[in-house]
């Protein structure tokens, strides 16, 4: 079997991929990453073969007015709000779409892929595969937040795959989910799911030195730039927490990217000495003994604390965050604030809620437990040979069933 995957040039959006296509090599199947040029290292730098397609687009100007305005609000926004939007709301993906579809069909014409996997925002991953006549399935990141926005796929796609031949709308679901959330924290979306054990994977690295035995309670923070990088601000939620944090009886490690640490060092006052600064460090790599992780709501941060089965405090700042974020405190595993509520006494109360509640510890325990009892990587691309071997025998949309039971 040939397996194609596609995503456009985010390493946060191509990192949940890597997981499911070591499984499919693993397998003795063969496997191709498509992506923008700018993602060549970071697949090259995964183990994994490559293919430059379309070019590279700079999505900063394109979300800057929206997530500016939100940081200058100090708010998140709600669904029913952006609802209102229609099609605005998936704009830039149809344009990241629109600059890689061409080069991702015609790659896909002469590599002839069995199977095409994307994550759920590359829509140039369905479109090709549509165009070939193969089946198009969905690897998502966590929770599917992104299965709100398929009400607007379909008529803004409609252009592009004209361009491409395509006579009816694609079905951007595909013909099945690979999911790797744990059920519990996972929402009621009508999607045929293939479920995934998660073994979390945020890029090659180095374990630094493990910081000195204290005894004391172990926080980790990771620092994401994403948040500065498409508002064009200096979001100061970073800082708020280390200060508040670096205030317990707890040891502080926080991951944090150059950008960030550049503006740490020059913080009036400075930092906490309880407070350690590392540079990008993989997630995965920090998180045995952590007591406690704290980070903005991403879902690769989400679903690796909760295999880990660590208690988490997110601070939200963008809309999915916020959806993560809410998926997670309804397990009990997490609490969130708000970005109107993250003022340093409720991260101090939030954070020793979270370091001696017994139920929020036994919340994320009960998570682990969950990710440990989904079915293997080995199991899932069972699944993904089973459709492309027989694409009649396919989920249907509304199927709720799980592939589990079908599976070997």
């Amino acid at each position: 079997m040939r397996v194609l995957f596609v995503t456009w040039a985010w390493p946060s959006h191509f990192l949940p991929l890597v997981q499911l296509a070591w499984a499919c090599r693993a397998a003795g199947h063969e496997v191709l990453v498509a992506s923008q040029p700018s993602l060549q290292d970071e697949a090259v730098g995964a183990g994994l073969p490559f293919a430059a397609v379309g070019r590279d687009l700079d999505i900063r100007p394109l979300v800057r007015p929206f997530f500016s305005r939100l940081v200058d609000e100090n708010r998140t926004v709600e669904w029913a709000e952006m609802r209102r939007w229609g099609t605005a709301n998936v704009h830039t993906y149809v344009l990241l779409a629109e600059a890689m579809a061409e080069d991702t069909t015609a790659l896909a014409r002469h590599w002839r892929p069995d199977l095409v996997v994307c994550e759920p925002t590359s829509y140039a991953g369905p479109l090709a595969a549509a165009a070939l006549g193969v089946p198009a399935v969905r690897q998502l990141w966590g929770a599917d937040y992104t299965y709100r926005t398929r009400e607007f796929e379909p008529e803004a796609l409609r252009e592009l795959g004209g361009r491409l031949g395509l006579t009816e709308d694609v079905e951007t679901l595909g013909a099945a989910s690979v999911d790797p959330c744990p059920p519990s924290l996972q929402t009621d979306a009508p999607v045929h799911r293939i479920p995934l054990r998660h073994a979390p994977f945020h890029g090659p690295g180095t374990l630094p030195g493990p910081p000195a035995g204290s005894g004391r309670p172990r926080i980790l923070v990771t620092g994401s730039s994403a948040v500065a990088e498409l508002s064009g601000r200096d979001v100061p939620d970073l800082p708020v927490l280390l200060r508040a944090l670096g205030t317990l009886d707890a040891d502080v490690t926080a991951v944090v990217p150059e950008r960030e640490r550049d503006r740490l060092r020059t913080l009036p006052g400075g930092l906490p000495d309880s407070v350690r600064i590392v540079g990008r460090t993989p997630l995965h790599l920090l998180l045995h003994g952590t007591d406690l992780l704290v980070h903005q709501g991403g879902g690769g941060s989400v679903l690796a604390g909760a295999a880990a089965g660590v208690p988490q405090l997110v601070a939200p700042r963008f809309p999915d965050h916020l959806f993560n974020a809410r998926q997670l405190a309804a397990t009990g595993a997490g609490l969130l604030l708000a970005p109107g509520e993250l003022r340093p006494d409720a991260v101090r109360e939030a954070a020793a809620a979270l370091l001696s509640g017994p139920d929020h510890r036994a919340a994320a325990h009960a998570l682990r437990h969950e990710t440990e009892a989904m079915p293997s990587a080995a199991a899932a691309v069972a699944g993904l040979e089973r459709i492309a071997h027989d694409p009649g025998r396919g989920p249907s949309m509304t199927s709720m069933t799980s592939l589990t039971e079908e599976l070997p």
